[in-house]
């Protein structure tokens, strides 16, 4: 009986730290300076300063959390500016590429797009600029239906940058841009895969154990009462 408590511990451990493993904040390759992947940005000043202080963001190189260039996931980054001043109308997301970021129109936004402009440590106060699902803002009118959006080839950088703020103006077009390094995502699946693989193979070696040790104190049993 003991021996089992002990097992069903282990197992949960296994499966927490598996849980833990996957939202975890992982450093990304490919930008020019480093880079976390995160399941979600600050909610509030608070947590966007502990952010900021986490990553060691300071004066010169301001902390910011936005979208990849693919809208799948949030990305934060002490990024080469201070702060950067978003237009009205307009959301930003990191082009890998070039480690830049670039301005997204949000126009078209069935709700959340600001009329007024605001500097890049303020946009928790506009979480809809940084709510993604399905490859998309979800407050896109075709967030919801689109599933496997478009992918462009192209991009279009509209920076103008000063000493203190970079500036952001928004494209021309409301098209969603996706340019995300395929090899990229393939090492990201793979890297999913081990990390599954070091979960399951594991556990199912913990079962093969208990089953053995059930087995044989049966065995143990049974030869006791036949003798």
């Amino acid at each position: 009986m003991c021996f089992h408590k002990e097992l069903y511990l282990v197992i949960l451990g296994i499966f927490l730290h598996f849980i833990l493993v996957l939202n975890e904040r992982r450093e990304l390759e490919g930008y020019k300076f480093p880079v976390y992947s995160t399941p979600f940005c600050p909610r509030n000043e608070s947590e966007w300063k502990k952010r900021s202080a986490a990553l060691n963001c300071n004066k010169t190189n301001g902390f910011t959390c936005l979208p990849n260039q693919q809208f799948t996931g949030l990305l934060e980054f002490c990024y080469t500016q201070p702060r950067i001043l978003i237009e009205a109308g307009t959301c930003l997301y990191l082009v890998k590429t070039v480690s830049k970021v670039n301005g997204y129109n949000c126009q078209n936004f069935r709700y959340g797009c600001h009329k007024t402009s605001f500097l890049s440590d303020r946009i928790f106060k506009y979480q809809d600029c940084i709510s993604l699902g399905n490859g998309c803002f979800l407050a896109e009118p075709s967030c919801e239906r689109d599933k496997f959006p478009y992918l462009h080839e192209n991009e279009s950088i509209n920076v103008k940058e000063d000493s203190t703020i970079t500036y952001i103006y928004p494209q021309q077009s409301t098209e969603q841009i996706h340019t995300e390094n395929t090899s990229t995502n393939d090492k990201e699946k793979r890297t999913l895969v081990a990390i599954l693989l070091g979960t399951i193979i594991p556990i199912c070696v913990l079962f093969v154990l208990c089953g053995y040790y059930v087995f044989h104190k049966r065995s143990k049993f049974l030869l006791t009462f036949v003798k």
